[in-house]
């Protein structure tokens, strides 16, 4: 059986990218409306392919794009054992911490040194492989013929004696239910149609026109963004400053000087605001002052797992028995349902 993967809100996300590192992620009583719920899902066929029922096929890629081509290398890799029409691939990227919670399915997400390539192109072929045997496997279920009659190609599967086809995506649904083959054998690098070839970057245009959305062009209402004007001298430190022309200007709310005790009481009286008016907060750090002062809820996480969640004391107490080797049994210690 193979699970769906939603869309992402920016809330799964942020919950999602929490559970990655080692440390207390906190939550404190977070504005979250009705349009970031998770938009729709469309049939996972093996980890590595989804299908929607228009017949695109989505790739999923776990290694960054830095203008060296991986993600349209690795969107190939897929493809040529998928079967599918080229002209109908997209890519999608899971978040880590679906990676963690899946028991990391996707491998490694390194990118440095030509490693996407090198080190994942057997696995990630084989992806693309057992969702093309899954889909041959479907067709062949529907039509009650053997599976060695049916052969796969740009997005369809026909049965060669009857001359009978279906789609990808009207086939897909019922592919995503079947287990995931693990007897796989892999094309003839002869036979290769799309791996190797000079094909058109599935990035370039949206990258051109304009279209593709960075993190510097998220905007979220009351959201404020800072500009750091950094010390001249390696190592020096703010001596005095004038803001008072800067708060003159259009926009500008403060001038603060990051790290002084200024700049730290006008933080934490936003954070305690921003709980006073009902809001949650997902705080991570490794400072048990920090999280005493400010959370109600802590969460101990360890390379995924979580090992506590309740009462920030308790929590705290189980942080430093794991920085000092001590075994920590995964628990809930008098947590609430806020955040």
């Amino acid at each position: 059986m193979n699970a769906r993967l939603p869309m992402l809100s920016r809330r799964q996300f942020i919950a999602g990218s929490a559970a990655v590192g080692s440390g207390l992620a906190l939550g404190i009583p977070l504005l979250v409306t009705s349009d970031l719920a998770a938009a729709e899902t469309a049939p996972e066929i093996g980890a590595w392919v989804v299908i929607r029922p228009d017949d695109t096929v989505v790739v999923r890629v776990v290694r960054s794009e830095m203008g060296q081509g991986t993600l349209t290398g690795l969107a190939q890799l897929v493809a040529e054992e998928l079967e599918c029409d080229w002209s109908k691939v997209t890519t999608e990227y899971p978040t880590p911490g679906e990676s963690v919670r899946r028991k990391r399915v996707w491998g490694s997400y390194s990118t440095g040194g030509s490693r996407g390539i090198r080190e994942s192109n057997e696995y990630v072929r084989k992806g693309g492989a057992a969702a093309r045997m899954m889909l041959i496997q479907a067709a062949a279920n529907a039509w009650n013929v053997p599976a060695d009659q049916c052969l796969a190609a740009n997005s369809l599967v026909t049965h060669t004696p009857t001359g009978r086809t279906v789609s990808f995506g009207k086939i897909a649904d019922a592919a995503a239910k079947l287990p995931v083959p693990t007897d796989i054998v892999l094309k003839d690098p002869k036979t290769w149609k799309v791996i190797g070839k000079r094909i058109r970057r599935l990035d370039t245009r949206d990258k051109v026109n304009g279209s593709r959305v960075y993190g510097i062009d998220l905007t979220f209402p009351g959201m404020l963004n800072a500009t750091i004007r950094e010390c001249p001298v390696f190592g020096g430190k703010v001596k005095s400053f004038d803001g008072a022309k800067a708060l003159k200007m259009k926009g500008v709310k403060q001038v603060l000087a990051v790290g002084d005790e200024a700049f730290q009481r006008k933080c934490l009286g936003r954070i305690f605001d921003f709980k006073r008016r009902g809001g949650t907060l997902v705080f991570v750090s490794h400072d048990p002052n920090a999280v005493e002062q400010i959370c109600d809820r802590a969460i101990l996480i360890d390379s995924g797992q979580v090992l506590m969640d309740g009462k920030p004391s308790a929590v705290i107490e189980a942080y430093h028995e794991v920085l000092a080797g001590a075994p920590v049994r995964s628990t809930i210690v008098g947590s609430t349902n806020e955040g």
